[in-house]
Parts: structure tokens; C-alpha cells; sequence
């Protein structure tokens, strides 16, 4: 990890080096656009196709879906153990999402008007749930629960047709969800595409969520108006502060345990006062590559975006912390809860005894989580991501009289004659 001050020119080099948005290659861009094309206009026969090409797997369009005695067949093969810490995950990430439920609001105008804001479920989502090395439960997790607390009636799932039978807590993960029967056997763009379209076979949904690769990415990003997506979600992201109080070795291990993510594009910042922890914490993160998960991308992640960054003081510290305004900030310091209001990022972990992982693992709050300086502008994924809001407003004659003139004013005064004549017409007579 390279050491750099605040303000330094190394700093700015570093700064605008960082990934801040996903900009697909133009192979990617082009290739994806055929597979969607193909999917649109060939239905199931093309997810066949392609799953044959992609995948190596030959189906026919009756074997697409999963029959749910199969996905609760392959549910029994998980470890007894996860299975039971994916239920009590489950149930803490149910318990908090439930705070995040909407009830709307009514207001009485008087003379028997009213208006009002009602909060309903979208009517369909899809959840794309990788394989490969991104097959994760604990993501299947956080974005079914959410839907399933918002009340949405259909939920439809798509994976690679391998998924599953490699990674039975996937299968076990559903199973805790209660969507063993609605998963379909297709990855890739061409899932994207037959949620987004639909198929003979799947039916096209409202919104597409969950994680995946360049390909599937990309696949939601071109689908996006036709359907909505999640949000546009970068490499792993994690900036420490921490002063002299804080613990080197935990330091570095939390940093060695977002850089070993596996994408070698993972973004790991210390934030220090401290000199002396900066040194230890950079000796600690070098020895400690070898026994991360993915020793090599873990090194190439630390070489290329790895940085330890000397500020001033604390207050500093919060300073370059927002700048960055990542995907996870801990604050390892003095007045760690005072520092912590004042942070801008995807989640907060606050105090030594709270790393990164216990977010992602299903303490309650949801992990998936804005990137490349997103959290800015945007929030994590919640009950709210599958809600939609929309207006009612009943007038009396009365109560349109009490706003009539206000409104004929304003349309006169833009211009729009048929607007100002649909109220005055009313009281016409």
C-alpha cells in the first residue's frame, strides 16, 4: 500500500485514478446488445441456444424452470450449520427492513376534499444470483428479503444453470426466502434479457436486481427503461479512519478482507494521523496477502488502489473519508460516534469491535451498497427500492372552488387556455 499525504500531489494521482463509475469495454457493450437482440426476437428457443453456447448446458424450453422439489432436494445437501446462521441472518435482516415499511398519508382539505400519498409493492422483480465465484447466499439474502417485506407478489429467479448443484446453500438460501418455485436455470445477459422481454417460459418482470458479471452488468444497463435495475454497483470499496488508538492487526486484516473480493479492483484506504500506526498497519497488510482468499488479486487490488493517507488530524480524516464517500467507512478512533454522524458512505461501522464483515453478513442493515462515490447522491438497497408512491386527490365542488382561481391564474400565465377552461368550466352556468 503506498503511503501519501493529504493534499500531496501523490494524493491528487491517486485520487483521479480511482475507478468512480462502470464503463463497459466496447466488446462487452457490442456483444451484449446481439444476446439481447437474439432473446427479444427467439424467446425461449434462443435462451436455449445461448445457454448451450455459454454454458456448455443443453436444455429444452420445459427444463428452464427448476421444479421446487429439486431446488428443496438440493437445499438438503447445504452444511447444517450455514443453513441454520443463513436462517438467523435472514431473520435480523427481516427485522430491520421491516422499520423501513411506508404507510403514506392522508390529508382532509375540508368541505369533504382530500389528497393523499398511497404506498403499494411493484408488481414483479427478477433476482439474478451469479455462480461461479460470485454465488453468494448472503447476497441471495439481502435483496430477496427486502422484496419480500415490500409485499411483492412475483418474484422470479434466474441463475446459470450450474449454480445450484455447485453451491447448494444457494438452493438452501431460496428455500429460506420461500422462492424454491419461481427459479429458472439461465445466466448471463440472456437472463436479463428474457426477465426484461420475457419468454414463452419467463415472464417479464418490473425490475431486475442482484449482482453479476461484466456481461450481466451491462445487460441491465441496456434493459433500463424497458425495466428498472438496482443500482450500477462497482469493485468493493472500504476506507478505515483510525487514530493511535486503534489496533494495527485489526486494521489490516479489515483491509485485507475487502481487498480479497477476487476482482483485483478493490479499493482499501487507511486514513491515519498516526505514523506510527501507519507504518505497522502497512507491514501487517503486506505479511497478511498470503492467507487471504485471493492471494493474487488481493496484491494486485493493494498495488493498484490500496493507499495509507496521513491527515492532520481527525477532523481532517472526515474530510478525505467524504471526499471518497465509499462503500464502507469504519471508524476506528477516539469520539468514534461523533466522527461517525459526520461520514458520508454506503454503511457506517462504528468503533474497533465493528468491522465490515458483520454488514456483510447479516447483522440486519442490507450490503448492498452504493460505489465509486455514490453515496453521495445515492443509498443503500432497502424495502423502499421495491415500493412505489403515487398521488390521490379527491376535491368537492367546494374544495375546488377554494383553489380554482389559483389554478387558472398560473395556466393563463403558461400559456395553456384548455387547462384554465377544464376548472372553469365546472362552475360554468
Amino acid at each position: 500500500m503506498r503511503l501519501m499525504s493529504y493534499g500531496s500531489a501523490e494524493w491528487k494521482r491517486y485520487r483521479a485514478a480511482l475507478t468512480r463509475g462502470a464503463a463497459p469495454r466496447a466488446g462487452v457493450r457490442d456483444a451484449v446488445a446481439r444476446i439481447l437482440s437474439d432473446v427479444r426476437r427467439g424467446g425461449d428457443a434462443a435462451l436455449v441456444r445461448l445457454t448451450a453456447r455459454f454454458d456448455r448446458v443443453r436444455l429444452t424450453a420445459r427444463a428452464l424452470r427448476v421444479p421446487a422439489a429439486e431446488i428443496s432436494a438440493t437445499a438438503r445437501r447445504a452444511d447444517a450449520r450455514l443453513v441454520a446462521a443463513l436462517r438467523a441472518m435472514a431473520r435480523r435482516i427481516e427485522s430491520y427492513h421491516r422499520r423501513q415499511l411506508e404507510r403514506g398519508f392522508k390529508v382532509e382539505l375540508g368541505f369533504g376534499s382530500w389528497m393523499a400519498e398511497v404506498v403499494r409493492p411493484i408488481d414483479s422483480v427478477g433476482l439474478y444470483v451469479p455462480g461461479g465465484a460470485g454465488a453468494y447466499p448472503s447476497s441471495v439474502l439481502m435483496n430477496a428479503v427486502p422484496a419480500r417485506v415490500a409485499g411483492v407478489p412475483r418474484i422470479a429467479v434466474v441463475t446459470p444453470p450450474r449454480a445450484l448443484e455447485q453451491n447448494p446453500a444457494l438452493a438452501a438460501a431460496l428455500t429460506i426466502v420461500g422462492l424454491q418455485d419461481c427459479v429458472y436455470r439461465v445466466g448471463g445477459a440472456q437472463a436479463v434479457a428474457a426477465l426484461a422481454y420475457g419468454t414463452g417460459t419467463v415472464e417479464p418482470v418490473a425490475k431486475i436486481v442482484g449482482p453479476g458479471n461484466a456481461y450481466v452488468a451491462e445487460a441491465k444497463r441496456q434493459v433500463r427503461g424497458i425495466v428498472e435495475i438496482d443500482q450500477d454497483a462497482g469493485p468493493s470499496e472500504v476506507v478505515i479512519l483510525a487514530d493511535e488508538t486503534a489496533d494495527a492487526g485489526w486494521v489490516a486484516v479489515d483491509l485485507l478482507a475487502q481487498a480479497e473480493h477476487g476482482t483485483g479492483d478493490e479499493t482499501v484506504v487507511l486514513v491515519t494521523p498516526s505514523r506510527a500506526l501507519a507504518s505497522e498497519v502497512a507491514r501487517l497488510v503486506e505479511s497478511g496477502v498470503a492467507a487471504a482468499a485471493n492471494p493474487g488479486t488481493t496484491r494486485r487490488a493493494l498495488a493498484r488502489n490500496g493507499a495509507i493517507v496521513l491527515v492532520k488530524s481527525r477532523e481532517q480524516g472526515v474530510e478525505v473519508v467524504n471526499d471518497l464517500a465509499p462503500e464502507h467507512v469504519e471508524v476506528q478512533t477516539r469520539g468514534a460516534a461523533a466522527l461517525a454522524r459526520r461520514i458520508v458512505a454506503g454503511a457506517v461501522f462504528v468503533g474497533a469491535h465493528t468491522p465490515v464483515a458483520v454488514g456483510d453478513y447479516g447483522v440486519g442493515p442490507n450490503h448492498v451498497l452504493p460505489t465509486g462515490g455514490a453515496a453521495r447522491v445515492s443509498s443503500p438497497l432497502s424495502v423502499r427500492d421495491f415500493l412505489r408512491r403515487q398521488s390521490v386527490v379527491c376535491l368537492s365542488e367546494k374544495g375546488l372552488g377554494r383553489i380554482a382561481q389559483d389554478v387558472v391564474t398560473v395556466a393563463r400565465a403558461e400559456g395553456f387556455r384548455a387547462h384554465a377552461e377544464s376548472v372553469l368550466t365546472r362552475f360554468a352556468g
